[in-house]
């Protein structure tokens, strides 16, 4: 009796930049389906920004890719050979990630069973701004259109006038050996954030929370690089440590040992931030803004701590200081969010997910 035959999925991606929320969920959803028996990825990118390290590493799973740098005569040659490559395959599933015009022409270029669109923004009013009349058709025409959190969900429902499927990004878990608990009231805590550094993330109200004389009991930190934010843009702020980018789930796990709290002070709507979902996965007591899907995550009022808004700033400082002073003290249970992420956001739940709506008609 012969084996069955494997289903194949093109995943499309708009762009892969070095860090971000598409770039982690489409590499952990490749590196976490592709080894299956049953299951070929190829992998085509409009625009692949990432480093040679990562491309090596999605070219190791995946049947076939095509990841260019930029807009170049090779890339439209080899973008051409690819759908001529791809011309007596019929895929499962087409998996398109992002927003764009051109998830449209992908969609015309290759044949399928079935078309999986997954947009990872907010899907508010705001975000529904930039919807371009080629990108509106694509979300009406996909059989499938998947959200990252169930407020974003209902949102695009609303403005789509049709089923909206919610489903997580995947994350990477992160099992510390050791999670830094404070030793006594008298030492700093230390509330940390990483990610991309623009000012959506709230980096200017860390640098203005980081020179309150009454917040001098905190040390903050902060991970990441952006245009915006260079090492000497900190300098003015001697409360923050700035510690640059890190590379790899190694370098991630000394981050998170090294910090009792995490902030996300987004000042604009999330999708599903995969750096609260790492920070889950580790049991890291967290506060952040109420921002898109980030409620669906909150699990704990102590340890889990979702803010309305980050006005009055006088309100938000009491905020922060509480934060800490219940880390100090001990309040924190870590447990919860792990068993969360355990049972709803671990790779292992997502994967049958995943794959369900994949390749069910």
């Amino acid at each position: 009796m012969g084996s069955m035959p494997k289903k194949r999925i093109l995943l499309y991606s708009t762009q892969l930049m070095e860090t971000g929320g598409i770039e982690s969920h489409v590499k952990e959803f490749i590196s976490q389906v592709a080894p299956l028996d049953n299951v070929l990825i190829d992998l085509v990118v409009l625009r692949a920004n990432n480093s040679l390290e990562q491309k090596q590493m999605l070219r190791q799973y995946c049947t076939r890719t095509f990841l260019p740098s930029g807009k170049t005569i090779q890339g439209k040659l080899g973008f051409l050979l690819f759908v001529l490559g791809s011309v007596f395959t019929k895929y499962d599933a087409l998996y398109t990630n992002g927003q764009g015009e051109s998830i449209s022409l992908i969609k015309k270029m290759f044949r399928f069973k079935k078309w999986v669109h997954h947009h990872h923004t907010s899907g508010d009013l705001a975000d529904q701004q930039t919807w371009g009349p080629s990108y509106k058709v694509s979300l009406s025409e996909a059989d499938t259109v998947v959200a990252c959190s169930k407020k974003n969900a209902k949102d695009m429902q609303l403005a789509l006038k049709r089923d909206v499927i919610t489903i997580p990004c995947f994350s990477r878990k992160i099992v510390l050996d050791r999670v830094k608990q404070p030793k006594v009231s008298s030492d700093k805590v230390n509330l940390g954030y990483y990610g991309r550094l623009i000012p959506e993330k709230g980096i200017d109200i860390l640098c203005r929370l980081s020179n309150e004389e009454n917040l001098n009991h905190i040390q903050f930190h902060i991970w990441g690089e952006g245009q915006m934010y260079p090492a000497s843009f900190f300098y003015k702020y001697p409360n923050i440590k700035y510690h640059g980018q890190f590379n790899g789930q190694e370098e991630l796990k000394q981050v998170l040992v090294s910090i009792d709290g995490y902030l996300l002070l987004s000042v604009h709507p999330e999708g599903l931030p995969i750096s609260l979902l790492e920070i889950m996965s580790a049991g890291i007591p967290w506060m952040a803004t109420d921002k898109g899907g980030i409620s669906d995550i909150a699990c704990d009022p102590v340890a889990t701590r979702v803010i309305e808004s980050l006005e009055p700033y006088g309100d938000l400082k009491q905020k922060i200081n509480q934060f800490a002073i219940d880390i100090a003290a001990g309040k924190i249970d870590r447990e919860n969010q792990v068993a969360l992420y355990d049972t709803k956001f671990s790779p292992k739940v997502l994967v049958k997910e995943w794959l369900n709506v994949l390749f069910t008609n």
